[in-house]
Parts: structure tokens; C-alpha cells; sequence
């Protein structure tokens, strides 16, 4: 008998729920435009079905110059263990790569 995919199976490749112990908010290091910058992220939220959004604290200048950075949803966790992910700022476009570097 042939398996035959259904709509349920597809669910669990979409959007998954980032833990609630994982450790997103923080200290940043982001290098855009060649240049390498240290910010806090205040948190994130679900962007769609793929993308969170990192989003910046209100006195931020970076969130006036690039909104905020969208970050695909299945490097939450690596993102949150430290690790190097690639972003997109949310204002222009332009691709960042983000690391987690410590606590607020």
C-alpha cells in the first residue's frame, strides 16, 4: 500500500514553537555592511510561517536605521546556543549575520 502524504503531515515542517527556557533576548554582536556592532534584543516574535523577528529595545538607534531582523525560524535554537545565523533587516533588506554573545 503507498503512503499517501496528508495535510497533517505537512504541519509539523512549518512553523515551530521556540521553547520557552530558550535564551533569545540579550547582547548581539551583528555584522552588517562590513561593520561589526554590539546591541541588546529586547525579544522576538513570529514573523510567518518560516521567520521570527528580532526586535530591538525602543531607545535603540538600530531600530530606526533597520527595523528589525528576521531570522528563519529553524535557527532559534542555534541562535540561542550562541551560534553564527544569517538575518534580513526588516526595513531595507539587507542581510546581517547575528550571534548571541550574552545576557541583558
Amino acid at each position: 500500500m503507498k503512503h499517501i502524504n496528508t495535510f497533517e503531515s505537512f504541519i509539523n515542517e512549518a512553523y515551530r514553537q521556540v521553547p520557552y527556557n530558550a535564551k533569545i533576548s540579550g547582547k548581539y554582536e551583528i555584522t552588517i555592511d562590513g561593520k561589526n556592532l554590539v546591541t541588546n534584543v529586547a525579544g522576538f516574535e513570529r514573523q510567518d510561517d518560516d521567520n521570527d523577528s528580532l526586535y530591538f529595545m525602543d531607545d535603540d538607534p538600530l531600530k530606526a536605521e533597520h527595523g528589525s531582523f528576521i531570522v528563519k525560524n529553524s535557527d532559534m535554537i542555534k541562535l540561542s546556543k550562541g551560534s553564527t545565523v544569517n538575518a534580513v533587516c526588516s526595513k531595507h533588506g539587507k542581510p546581517a549575520k547575528i550571534k548571541r554573545v550574552g545576557d541583558l
